[in-house]
């Protein structure tokens, strides 16, 4: 729409409106500034004349000339505009400094008021005094004092304080005067936020502990024994400490749980300061506080570990400690699990004597090594075990077995440790048996069960069938009897001479025998060999080793040692028992 077309929408003020039924008479026009109101002033101005005739004139022509009419519109509502503008303004100020005076006196009121009644939330001696004044809350401390009681806790130390007097302990109308007198009421604003937010539940003073401070206790009464609490409260602190040694320990400061040495398991071992509890819960009594909280104390609520210890050096020697326990090894013996070595191990070795830098006791080490060695050794160590038949055996000695280095085992473990290795270690032994189960279990596998009692011997396989079997001679009792104990084939190399041992009338052998085959288990003095120089028959009756025994070897009909000589290999066991 253009300019002009606007301007026909947009009524003069000074015009008559064009209405059906003809021109209406124009509008009131306002008196000008200073002019007086009413009858007594009702002639025209000099210029009314000519200005009514401007106007009738104007009237007639505006539907052919609505250009000058545009014009008077725009000229006339600039000022009304400016003069709307600065009633906003000044509108905005005034509004503005009411809400000013309205906060001003909220906040005077508050000031007044809370210098007079304690903020909610507040209580004294566990009884709440909310928007009391001093003598309110004098009055109901002293009806209900009873209600009051102090607990001291934390890090598992708790004990509570309950007054047994049948006189109130507590002034009532100090504490109320004490308490809203450190009300702040300048603060109130903060200070109700707080107290809304449960920030202000007791009358505990703010800020750090100063434990060096005097305790002002002017608002108990003369009912208030302060050497009983101070004796109860010290009885519970040494029953606390008398479970700790108040020094850093391997074992008091590694965490199963965790799988390491931490801080808070060393510090568990720390003694209670007897005399800073009882200062820090004589500060929280003199202003009637409910609850004293230890861990607010921090490092002050115990001495120190060995007197020395600051946390950073509890914490680096907890970091030492910890460079220790990354092996993670599995022992084996011929292949067989026999042991495991990690962090929980080695816990026994490390050493403290330096509590700031825990060593590797390598003494512990080698201590542990032997034991474990010497549950391994079994060479020469008594053997339970029962046969295929069913026959209950045991046997001691013999050179068959384990035989560990306790000493390389050690040394393995000292690295394996310091080189935080997993996996496995073999442990080195000097001499193997075929198994391992447990000491006092027999370590083989297929052997060949030398019964001298029954003059019998069986060669079982490692399921327990027997591949040959024999009757036998055995030596005669007493030097030449044939040894009891555990042994194996050292050689199977078939024919050979046997000569005894010098006879010193003589200086010749004493024997010299020749044999197909020789079988030998201990050393090379005694085995399994052909004998035929003994009588057939000798064979078979279990009593014809004590008339023509050998010199301690097993003799075999030649058929019999030939069989053998055909089925086993060297390093074979070999169980000679009565």
């Amino acid at each position: 729409m253009s300019q002009l077309d606007r301007s026909q929408l947009i009524p003069d003020p000074q015009q008559p409106s064009r209405q059906p039924g003809g021109i209406q008479s124009p509008r009131p026009i306002a008196p000008a500034h200073g002019q007086q109101h009413g009858a007594a002033n009702t002639s025209p101005r000099p210029n009314q004349g000519q200005h009514q005739q401007r106007q009738q004139r104007s009237a007639h022509g505006a539907g052919h000339n609505q250009g000058p009419s545009h014009t008077r519109v725009s000229n006339n509502r600039g000022p009304a505009d400016n003069r709307s503008a600065k009633g906003n303004k000044t509108g905005g100020k005034t509004a503005f400094f009411v809400v000013l005076g309205l906060v001003a006196i909220v906040y005077i009121v508050g000031v007044v008021a809370f210098s007079q009644i304690a903020y909610p939330n507040t209580t004294i001696a566990g009884v709440d005094i909310s928007f009391s004044n001093a003598s309110s809350a004098a009055t109901k401390v002293d009806s209900a004092w009873k209600h009051y009681k102090l607990t001291v806790s934390g890090d598992d130390f708790s004990w509570t304080y309950q007054p047994e007097s049948d006189e109130p302990i507590v002034d009532g109308e100090a504490a109320a005067h004490e308490i809203i007198g450190s009300n702040e009421p300048l603060l109130w604003p903060s200070r109700l936020i707080a107290s809304l937010g449960g920030k202000n539940v007791s009358a505990t003073k703010s800020g750090t502990i100063d434990l060096e401070q005097d305790v002002d206790l002017s608002m108990l009464s003369d009912a208030f024994d302060q050497k009983q609490f101070e004796g109860d409260l010290g009885a519970a602190i040494d029953a606390f400490n008398e479970g700790r040694t108040g020094t850093f320990e391997a074992s008091s400061s590694y965490d199963e749980k965790a799988g390491k040495f931490t801080i808070e398991k060393a510090r568990s071992n720390e003694k209670l300061n007897r005399e800073h509890v009882i200062k820090y819960a004589e500060i929280e009594l003199a202003s009637l506080a409910e609850t004293v909280d230890l861990t607010k104390l921090g490092n002050d609520a115990y001495e120190p570990l060995n007197g020395t210890l600051t946390d950073d050096q509890i914490q680096a020697a907890c970091d030492a400690a910890n460079n220790f326990l990354g092996v993670n090894v599995t022992l084996k013996l011929n292949g067989e699990d026999a042991g495991k070595v990690d962090g929980s191990s080695v816990l026994q070795w490390i050493s403290f004597a330096d509590p700031a830098n825990p060593t590797l006791d390598t003494s512990q080490i080698s201590n542990w090594a032997a034991d474990l060695a010497n549950g391994f050794n079994t060479v020469g160590s008594t053997r339970w075990w029962t046969r295929a038949d069913g026959k209950q055996c045991a046997v001691e000695g013999g050179d068959f077995g384990w035989s560990i280095d306790s000493s390389t085992l050690a040394k393995q473990v000292e690295d394996a440790i310091n080189n935080k290795q997993t996996g496995e270690i073999e442990i080195n032994y000097s001499q193997k048996a075929d198994t391992f189960t447990a000491k006092g279990e027999p370590d083989w596998k297929a052997y060949i069960d030398v019964d001298l009692s029954e003059q019998h011997a069986r060669y079982y396989d490692e399921s327990g069938n027997i591949v040959w079997e024999a009757n036998f001679i055995s030596g005669k009792p007493g030097e030449d009897a044939t040894p009891e104990g555990v042994w194996q084939i050292n050689s199977n190399d078939g024919a050979t001479k046997l000569i005894g041992a010098k006879d010193p009338k003589t200086g010749k052998p004493k024997y010299e025998s020749p044999v197909s085959y020789w079988m030998p288990f201990e050393g090379n003095m005694v085995g399994f060999h052909d004998a035929t120089w003994q009588n057939d028959k000798s064979f078979d009756d279990p009593n014809s080793y004590k008339w023509c025994g050998s010199h301690g070897c097993i003799n075999l009909r030649l058929a019999d040692a030939k069989a053998l000589h055909d089925c086993i290999k060297v390093g074979l066991c070999v169980v000679v028992h009565s």
